[in-house]
């Protein structure tokens, strides 16, 4: 069997930081970022084995220290190739001039920071020499005069061999023990938004569904955005999170006076309460009374108070002083309210606003059920996919400081609303909950993004979650038992070294370990006697009030293949280290994954999604290491993994991970688009026959060849023997290396007579458009509403989109708006400007502008 370079085949029988500088006053910046698996600069410092065609990229930023507007100047910028025999390429000359058959394009872009980078891709020229070591020399300047220095702009890397066809054997012996896998690969995905599925999603789920009817397991799991979320505040994609829940007590407070006696605070119902069930104009005196500790919070500043007195008549209550002056808090809404329910996200919720809540005692739960069962009708009834339900907080009309990210006011509250949450879920799905994930938490170790909060109240908030899942199950006639509870969902940034001792050791009932608590929360608290479930108490009871259910953990992995299956292999390595017994069948899953969640806007990086075959053999390497540390201990092989789609599906030939595409159809060649369709990715597929694998395996040892890894895994079922072959290479995200492999496979104990040999392939070649698609993505693309006539030019340079940029963020009204204008004339080109549309659309509130 043959196979190309980056490429597999079936057969039935791949932080950003800018380089530092001693030198005075600012200078130029090369922006550098280890390859995981992209990098930048592309090759990377030392990087070897980089194939023969490959492409160049690199982005320069002005030092912090630069006065305000200075930037990289682009037609600044050229770009030389060196060996250490004296040989010299030109790739860019000053001015902006592509030489020596090479091409590209010089584009701006913002950081997640608003740094405003000089983008560099390069492509073209001849192919490198093989086995050589390159210097690359970059030089530039700045609007005001700063420059990149020598050492900064010069480093080094080294081609592949020459590239050969490599003769590997491989034997697979079926007397041997297949290795059983508990879980599955790359079963389904996550998308980080909630009530999303109607509009744009719908094709994709059909095209999964059909995967579905010959591999059942194939696309059967989905994430979505926290079941917790609110919507509080504006941002650039609809999320359409769920708002379940609301407190009947709640007031949005207008007006703030200040008095001798106490701060009155003037209130009404907040928008769009009678969705919870909550009566109009409710008398305030049925709410609050003198004594009651009350919460005052805007998404921004909070503060807590005693109620003084109640005013029924002048919808008042007045509190002891605050100490935030009343012109400081944000009593408006945040943005216009919402006028017409969206029947693909029902519900008319309200961005910002201050409000008045309960604190101690805490408020009366109502619940809005019409968005999460929108979703989830769709995503489970419909789809038949199992869900992975996620409490990842106290939503901020429950929480201790109305934000999110962190714990309740009242655990006992808490432990009410996720009783009445997986209450109506088990009436509404039945058995089919047994086999949802139950999952606690979005990574926390990232805190304070997503976790605002310590670790130990963390543990807390996890006993009382996972109880009153459990509670709600007994108390519908289930087994306990077998529901499966856990979570953290680590964000795991840095590789193997995750923060996960300290839980796994609360959990165990016998493990000890520096900041783990010692008892189940939950267990301990009086308050909630009669009302916790059974396999708490039992498990509390046996071992003196310690331990708390856990099933599975869940790490995110955004990396090279070889680093995720690193990170959850040592999950369950440290889960053993610490109680062997108690987590012998603990599941390692990773319900976020891919090669990452925001590639850079470098062409390679967009290639790897695009069908070159990256994609497809980044899963399978993780697949086969899993098998291999499953093959060497059976404890290693429990757990479910899944992808990262995102932020929604891809349009046209753009290179974001999904499994599908929308593509834009021009029918009478007039620029318009007449019919958008939705076409299956590779990888849609390629996971289908992973999953129809089954779940017992033979592993294949790995050969590393150069920078490619080689190796496979085999399953057999009634009928045949399914055999996976790949080679990957981690670094090689374009595809560009021309090594191939001619596998020879041995197969002992087979007593067939004459067999049918089908054969599947994936690489940029087979089973994919990815050529075409490269032809069609570098030309022009239909637009909606845009004929012929009104093509946009062009000629716009990358100094005229620094320019745009930089009006974005004038303070003059006039001049964002002459930005917005040329951006929209430069039309697919403005893609870079996404980041600072991004923060213009958080930041303002004129619909001017925002329209």
């Amino acid at each position: 069997m043959k196979s190309d370079p980056i490429g597999l085949c079936f057969l039935l029988m791949p932080l950003l930081t800018l380089s530092p500088s001693a030198a005075a006053g600012p200078i130029v910046e090369l922006a550098r970022r280890k390859a995981d698996p992209y990098g930048i600069p592309r090759p990377g410092p030392d990087e070897r084995h980089v194939p023969l065609k490959t492409s160049f990229y690199m982005e320069l930023a002005v030092s912090k220290d630069a006065a305000e507007g200075d930037r990289v100047l682009a037609n600044s910028v050229a770009v030389v190739l060196e060996t250490a025999g004296g040989e010299r390429t030109e790739l860019l000359q000053a001015g902006g001039r592509f030489v020596g058959g090479y091409r590209g394009k010089l584009f701006f872009r913002n950081d997640r920071r608003g740094r405003l980078r000089l983008a560099i891709a390069i492509d073209g020229g001849r192919p490198l020499r093989p086995a050589t070591t390159y210097s690359i020399c970059v030089t530039a300047r700045s609007l005001h005069g700063a420059e990149l220095p020598a050492r900064q702009g010069r480093w080094q890397f080294t081609t592949e061999a020459v590239p050969s066809v490599y003769r590997l054997s491989f034997r697979v012996s079926l007397k041997e023990p297949a290795v059983p896998w508990h879980g599955g690969f790359f079963t389904g995905f996550c998308k980080p938004s909630f009530c999303t599925s109607a509009p744009s999603r719908l094709e994709s789920y059909r095209l999964m569904d059909a995967v579905r009817r010959w591999a059942p397991k194939a696309w059967s799991l989905q994430r979505d955005a926290w079941l917790t979320g609110m919507e509080e505040r504006p941002s650039l994609l609809p999320r359409n999170l769920p708002n379940v829940v609301r407190e009947r007590e709640t007031r949005r407070i207008v007006r703030i006076q200040r008095a001798s006696e106490g701060d009155r605070l003037v209130v009404e119902d907040f928008f769009g309460h009678e969705q919870y069930g909550i009566p109009s104009g409710r008398p305030l005196s049925e709410d609050y009374r003198a004594g009651d500790e009350v919460l005052i919070a805007d998404g921004t500043h909070h503060a807590r108070a005693k109620v003084l007195s109640v005013e029924d008549q002048g919808r008042c209550v007045r509190v002891t002083p605050l100490e935030l002056p009343p012109e400081q808090w944000k009593l408006a809404y945040a943005g216009p309210l919402p006028k017409r329910d969206n029947p693909n996200a029902p519900g008319l919720f309200p961005w910002g606003g201050c409000y008045l809540r309960k604190f101690r005692p805490p408020g009366t739960p109502r619940f809005y059920w019409k968005r999460l069962d929108r979703e989830w009708d769709i995503v489970h009834k419909q789809f038949r996919r199992r869900l992975i339900v996620n409490f990842v907080d106290a939503p901020s009309e429950l929480s201790v400081d109305g934000r999110p990210w962190t714990v309740p006011k009242d655990y006992p509250e808490w432990h009410s609303v996720v009783h009445r949450i997986t209450s109506h879920l088990i009436e509404r799905y039945g058995d089919a909950t047994l086999d949802f994930y139950w999952s606690i938490f979005n990574e926390p170790d990232l805190r304070p993004v997503f976790w605002r909060s310590d670790w130990t109240e963390l543990q807390k908030f996890y006993d009382y979650t996972v109880d009153a899942i459990l509670r709600a199950f007994e108390d519908h006639g289930y087994d306990s038992n077998r529901v499966l509870v856990g979570g953290l969902e680590l964000g795991a940034i840095f590789g193997p070294h995750l923060k996960l001792r300290e839980f796994l050791a609360h959990c165990s009932p016998r493990a000890e370990a520096q900041g783990a608590i010692e008892r189940n929360a939950a267990f301990a608290d009086r308050r909630l006697d009669g009302k916790r479930s059974r396999r708490v108490e039992q498990l509390c009871r046996k071992f003196g009030g310690r331990g708390s259910p856990c099933d599975f953990v869940s790490i995110h992995a955004y990396n090279r293949s070889d680093v995720m299956a690193a990170k959850l292999i040592r999950a369950k390595e440290m889960a053993l280290d610490l109680d062997a017994a108690y987590y012998r069948d603990l599941a390692i899953n990773s319900h976020e994954s891919c090669p990452s969640w925001a590639p850079p806007p470098d062409p390679a990086a967009a290639d790897s999604y695009l069908g070159n075959g990256y994609f497809p053999t980044w899963c399978a390497d993780i697949v086969r290491r899993q098998l291999q540390q499953a093959a060497v201990d059976r404890r290693y092989g429990f757990g479910e993994t899944i992808l990262t789609f995102w932020p929604g599906p891809s349009t046209n030939f753009a290179g974001l991970n999904a499994c599908t595409r929308l593509i834009d159809v021009d029918d009478n060649g007039d620029g318009r688009t007449d019919r958008t369709v939705c076409v299956a990715g590779p990888i849609l597929h390629f996971l289908g026959l992973v999953a129809a694998m089954g779940d017992r395996f033979w592993v294949l040892p790995e050969r590393s060849v150069g920078g490619h890894v080689v190796s496979g895994f085999a399953s057999r079922t009634d009928r045949d023997i399914r055999i996976l072959l790949y080679s990957h290479h981690p670094l090689d995200t374009q595809s560009r290396s021309e090594a191939s492999f001619e596998a020879q496979l041995e197969i002992d104990s087979l007593d067939w007579g004459p067999v049918e040999v089908l054969e599947y392939r994936y690489d940029k070649d087979h089973n994919s458009y990815f050529r075409l698609a490269r032809r069609l993505r570098d030309g022009p693309v239909p637009h909606a509403g845009r004929g012929a006539s009104e093509n946009r030019r062009a000629d716009f340079s990358a100094d005229e989109m620094a320019e745009a940029l930089a009006d974005l963020g004038h303070p003059e009204k006039a001049r964002r708006l002459a930005a917005l204008q040329r951006l929209q004339a430069m039309g697919p080109d403005a893609r870079p400007a996404a980041g600072a549309l991004a923060a213009l659309l958080r930041d303002t509130h004129d619909r001017e502008l925002r329209s």
